[in-house]
């Protein structure tokens, strides 16, 4: 659960809207073949190990979903009092 809310608190703080790149038309774009690879064998731990950060990064995902969920609901009540209180002042 600490790690969740650490988790949080820091894509939070570390969110970076994208910056937009414009592809240079004068760079052909030549594709290459990867370097072979031999395969590894799975290994059990890590499989694990990575099954376990990967639920923690879905709980995450899931407990910002609802935060922004709350956030939009939470706005739209402020806007609607906002609409309310600007036809009381007009009045």
């Amino acid at each position: 659960d600490d790690v969740q809310e650490h988790a949080e608190d820091e894509v939070a703080t570390d969110v970076v809207p994208p910056t937009p790149t414009s592809p240079t038309p004068s760079s052909p774009i030549i594709p290459s073949s990867p370097p072979y690879q031999s395969p590894c064998p799975p290994q059990p731990q890590a499989a694990e190990g990575s099954s376990h950060v990967f639920q923690q990064v879905l709980d995450t995902c899931s407990a910002l979903v609802l935060r922004v969920k709350g956030l939009e609901t939470a706005n739209a009540a402020q806007q609607l009092e906002i609409v309310k209180l600007k036809a009381r002042v007009k009045n």
